[in-house]
């Protein structure tokens, strides 16, 4: 196996493994590479202050007056990011729940169904969103609902 290392400041570290089968050594490379990703930090901005805030503790990422807000331990924190940029941000633990929002699979804690077959996510720092229709099929699998 080749190994290229190319140090670019202006760039974001990426990784790229080009192969003709998953080996052992290939999977350890994507677990390491997921480990890190899940040490990975981003900026929220509340006021003046701006905050670290680590992927893994953010319940939620959503939208409100057309700004993307990540929600931390019941606390919302603006971002500089889009809806679309979160997607491609974060890994499995997280999936999108509606146009707006895109949910930390770790931190649900129940659903609830409503007439007409909506359904509603509820975290454990007490925020509630919709699922929509849209997304209703992925969300149900993911959870095995």
């Amino acid at each position: 196996m080749k190994f290229f290392l190319v140090i670019d400041k202006e760039k974001e570290p990426s990784v790229t493994v080009v192969c003709d089968k998953v080996t052992r050594a290939v999977a350890q490379i994507e677990a390491l590479c997921k480990e890190d990703a899940d040490g990975e930090l981003l900026y929220g901005y509340e006021g003046e202050e701006i905050f670290p805030l680590e992927l893994s503790t953010i319940t939620c990422f959503f939208t409100r007056d057309s700004k993307v807000f990540a929600r931390v331990e019941g606390r919302e924190y603006a971002t500089r990011l889009r809806i679309k940029d979160v997607v491609e941000l974060v890994d499995d633990s997280f999936i999108k729940i509606n146009q707006g929002c895109v949910a930390n699979v770790k931190k649900v804690k129940k659903f609830a169904a409503s007439f007409g077959g909506a359904l509603r996510v509820f975290f454990e720092d007490g925020y509630g969103d919709y699922v929509s229709r849209r997304e209703l099929k992925d969300v149900k699998r993911r959870f095995g609902l």
